[in-house]
């Protein structure tokens, strides 16, 4: 038998194991991908799957529901003629014009349940969209 003194200290010290794991477990960063410019104290990434999308030349607003139980919303804005691909990426590496059937079923309908991890920069600028096709949810945070 444990010493009473002894118990509460064990019991202390697995509780403090158990709650430590429980907050950090939720707090893991992921590392964004190279073609992310803005400085990482500026920068939050929403892993998730998209609920909702409407597109057009000059705009995508996009609906999430993360990976963390929230609904987030994004929407970025395009100056006519622009490249809207310039502000993707597919798996961390640049988006191409032949990539736009890996997430869109016709034009302008994403795929459904499709993934996408949402960088934004506190300044302003436009998020960065990492689609990730045929990507199932994690159960774990890097």
């Amino acid at each position: 038998m444990i010493a009473r003194p002894h118990a509460n200290l064990l019991l202390f010290v697995t509780l403090f194991i158990f709650l430590s794991a429980v907050v950090v477990g939720g707090q893991g960063r992921i590392r964004p991908p190279d073609a992310i410019k803005c400085d990482p104290n500026h920068l939050t990434s929403f892993t998730g799957t998209i609920l909702s999308s409407r597109r057009n030349a000059s705009r995508l607003f996009l609906r999430m529901r993360t990976d963390e139980a929230t609904t987030e919303s994004f929407t970025l804005k395009f100056a006519r003629g622009v490249d809207a691909t310039k502000s993707f990426l597919l798996h961390g590496e640049e988006f191409k014009g032949s990539d736009w059937s890996l997430i869109e079923r016709s034009r302008y309908r994403l795929r459904p349940r499709l993934r996408a991890t949402v960088w934004v920069c506190g300044d302003g600028s436009n998020p960065t969209i990492d689609w990730r096709p045929r990507e199932k949810k994690s159960g774990s945070v890097f």
